[in-house]
């Protein structure tokens, strides 16, 4: 395969865009090598992306259904977490592992060259593998309990999509700024962890003050993404106008990726 070295500041976006599909192929190499690292090598392999969420959601189980006796309207406790947890999961691996995809993985771009971007895609990738098999888990959970599933489920799609949106911006920017500030990479954990008590992954948005929920979901489009999941499965009443959290989102990631392609050709210099 032959290569084509651009000078990234000066490319257009179509230009840049290109050299991502001519080293696509990289992308499925780079996800094939993620998978057999944290998968095939271990005793367990796949199974841990069904044993991680589930011990996730025994504990919220137990502590939110059972002790605190949250409420949840027409739809079991169980399901209604474990759909949140989907989107919830799927967003922080996004952002854990595409976040810090060029830090992780200094050797190699020292070494070869590709478009940089590659790397947090694959991580991308292997986040979406891994929620496609928690959400086949989900299905399995819902059928257990006898859930209807609601005609809006056609639209999953678009929830998955949402979710990566927000990933991928978060991921970009914080390769962009964790290659200059690497003290930034160890507030990554911190910050998910804290993230998921103000997003309604366990608990319903009912919760929440109704003075600040408009906030809430205007400045967290992850919150407004579980919400959507949520009434694409079990027919739940769904605000549209939170979308609109998605205008700056949307915005940010194409800032980000010209941002990330103006800094590409210098990157070395900082790993």
């Amino acid at each position: 395969m032959g290569k084509t070295i651009i000078n990234n500041k000066a490319a257009t976006f179509g230009e840049y865009f290109r050299s991502i599909r001519q080293y696509r192929q990289l992308i499925i190499s780079f996800a094939k090598r993620d998978l057999k690292a944290r998968f095939v090598q271990t005793k367990l392999g796949v199974l841990w992306m069904i044993i991680q969420p589930l011990i996730a959601l025994t504990i919220f189980t137990i502590f939110f259904e059972q002790l605190i006796k949250l409420e949840t309207g027409d739809v079991p406790y169980v399901a209604f977490a474990f759909s949140g947890m989907t989107i919830w999961y799927f967003f922080t691996n996004m952002v854990s592992s595409a976040g810090t995809a060029l830090i992780s993985s200094q050797e190699l771009i020292r070494k070869v060259y590709f478009p940089k971007i590659l790397l947090p895609i694959s991580k991308i990738v292997v986040a979406t593998i891994e929620f496609f098999v928690a959400f086949s888990l989900l299905i399995i959970i819902m059928l257990i309990l006898g859930l209807d599933f609601s005609p809006k489920i056609v639209f999953l799609p678009v929830a998955i999509v949402m979710t990566i949106l927000v990933g991928s911006c978060v991921a970009i920017w914080l390769n962009i700024l964790t290659i200059k500030k690497r003290d930034l990479q160890h507030l990554i954990p911190y910050l998910t962890n804290f993230g998921i008590w103000v997003t309604p992954v366990f608990y319903p948005t009912t919760l929440i003050p109704e003075a600040f929920r408009d906030y809430i979901y205007y400045i967290n489009p992850i919150a407004t993404t579980i919400d959507f999941l949520r009434s694409m499965l079990f027919n739940l009443p769904f605000e549209w106008m939170y979308c609109l959290s998605f205008i700056p989102v949307i915005v940010l990631l194409i800032l980000g990726i010209r941002t990330f392609k103006n800094i590409e050709r210098n990157m070395v210099d900082f790993l």
